[in-house]
């Protein structure tokens, strides 16, 4: 297993976490390192934004490696970046080893979770499961569980 922020791709490739970060927000639409900048801090609540020092050199990289491209220069020669084709791939094959991904984080959660957490814990860890489930339900069964976690807030909703 790689490190706890590196990801493999099917080819062996491997990928940290802002890298695939980067890729997944350029898959998006196209963005300028400013917007990914922000982008990061919004998604993390401000609990994590990287330096410009690390994001830009990236971008770089990523631009050498025909993972990313420059798709136009705005106002004042902002950069717009955007994704290629190989980065698309890249990004997908990642993705379909999201299993060890998954794995990954479950541990990351496990270590944080003795660390910091409190009484609560049996409650943030059915939390955290019910969202694993709902990631793996496919999309033809969103109807029932909807309905179904709807039932779940409306019955906790109660015990307030």
């Amino acid at each position: 297993m790689t490190g706890l922020w590196k990801f493999t791709s099917i080819e062996g490739k491997e990928v940290r976490l802002l890298t695939l970060f980067v890729l997944h927000s350029l898959n998006e639409k196209p963005r300028s390192g400013y917007d990914l900048l922000k982008l990061i801090s919004e998604r993390t609540g401000g609990g994590w934004t990287p330096s410009k020092g690390t994001l830009y050199p990236l971008l770089k990289q990523l631009d050498e490696e025909g993972l990313i491209k420059v798709s136009s220069i705005g106002k004042r020669s902002k950069i717009i970046y955007d994704i290629t084709p190989d980065g698309k791939k890249l990004l997908f094959t990642i993705r379909k080893v999201n299993k060890e991904s998954e794995e990954k984080f479950s541990k990351f959660r496990a270590l944080f979770l003795e660390m910091f957490a409190e009484e609560e814990t049996v409650l943030k860890d059915l939390t955290f499961k019910i969202q694993e489930i709902v990631g793996k339900i496919p999309p033809e069964k969103e109807e029932e569980t909807v309905r179904v976690l709807e039932e779940c807030i409306s019955n906790l909703k109660n015990i307030e």
